[in-house]
């Protein structure tokens, strides 16, 4: 939602469309009714609602985030001038770049007057797809560096959390659905908590936990199994505003989906100086140096991620001296403020070049 408030900076009106519902405060915008909300309808429904918002709106100019968008796409690659971010899940094969959504993302991205991607990993993707590059920009999003800080107090939290201050915090960020993994990190931490036959000082956060899903339930029983009840805590689902307490709490992040865009949790927890411990994909790699600021495990593989975690938990310097490294890598990269700016010449750009 706020990367869609950005133009606001550049002194530009924004309006809306959703289907079905969004909650843009003080927003002009569209929406569809009420009886248009099933889900079945809206897939065959949405574009003439969203046909009828642009005609009434009538927009100087559209940015699209997520480059599938169903059958939006066929009103949407139309229209001039478009801008489109992709994120990673809507032009990756593995996930949603495929069959019908395929050709539905492809009409979008071949009508678009500039496409936005967060790495190199992703611009790569974009040029087997397509002849994209002459409209290709590197956009990150960034993230806000002043909230996103090392430094803040978390004592607060640790007590709610009933975290001791001697022990080591492993922070698991991303949602708690099968394919990021989240039974492979629980098996991984087992294993590290009982190495050699001690119990390690160390506590396990699991965001994103939904109670009635088989998978979170399954999640809760490996938890059981493996006698960890005191040590792995679910969390929920963590409001955004509330994620610099958690990165600052967190000595470690853990995160090993088997494909990536460039998740927004990275540049929060290396802006934060929490130590990331990832899957070795090539577009963490972009900003991650195994060993030097960071960790990059084999995919699939419980052994090799319970000796990164143990790893890192026994190098505390060596995370400190990460931590400096990542942060000045973000101010590099992904300042939220420097990004924002870039968004809205991005704009005025399109703007002067469709001016009426």
């Amino acid at each position: 939602m706020e990367r869609g408030l950005v133009g606001l900076k550049g002194g530009h009106q924004i309006y809306w469309y959703s289907f079905p519902k969004a909650d843009f405060k003080n927003l002009a915008g569209a929406m569809a009714p009420p009886m248009a909300r099933i889900r079945w309808l809206s897939f065959l429904f949405s574009p003439l609602f969203l046909k009828r918002a642009v005609s009434k709106i009538r927009p100087d100019l559209i940015h699209v985030f997520y480059a599938y968008q169903k059958l939006d796409n066929l009103i949407l690659c139309r229209f001039k001038p478009l801008m489109v971010t992709v994120m990673g899940g809507d032009v990756l094969s593995d996930q949603s770049f495929h069959g019908r959504k395929k050709w539905l993302t492809k009409k979008m991205l071949e009508g678009a007057d500039i496409i936005t991607s967060k790495s190199n990993f992703l611009d790569k993707v974009l040029q087997e797809i397509g002849n994209y590059a002459d409209k290709m920009r590197r956009v990150t999003w960034g993230v806000d560096t002043q909230k996103f800080s090392p430094g803040t107090d978390v004592q607060l939290l640790r007590e709610q959390l009933k975290i001791q201050g001697d022990e080591v915090v492993l922070f698991s960020p991303r949602n708690c659905q099968p394919f990021y993994n989240q039974d492979l990190i629980i098996k991984a931490f087992a294993q590290h908590q009982s190495l050699h036959g001690t119990r390690k000082k160390a506590i396990l956060l699991i965001t994103g936990l939904f109670s009635e899903e088989p998978y979170a339930k399954r999640l809760k029983s490996l938890v059981t199994e493996q006698g960890l009840q005191e040590k792995v805590r679910f969390v929920g689902s963590i409001p955004h505003q509330e994620m610099p307490l958690y990165f600052n709490l967190a000595d470690m992040m853990v995160a090993i989906p088997p494909s990536d865009g460039m998740p927004q949790s990275l540049y929060e927890a290396m802006a934060c100086g929490t130590y990331p411990i990832l899957g070795n994909l090539s577009q963490y790699q972009e900003l991650i140096q195994d060993g030097v600021n960071g960790r990059l495990v084999k995919m699939g593989n419980v052994e090799v991620l319970r000796e990164a975690i143990g790893w890192a938990a026994d190098h505390p310097e060596h995370r400190k001296e990460a931590a400096r490294i990542n942060r000045k890598r973000i101010l590099e990269v992904a300042d939220k403020e420097a990004q924002d700016r870039l968004v809205n010449s991005i704009y005025d750009e399109l703007l002067r070049k469709y001016a009426k």
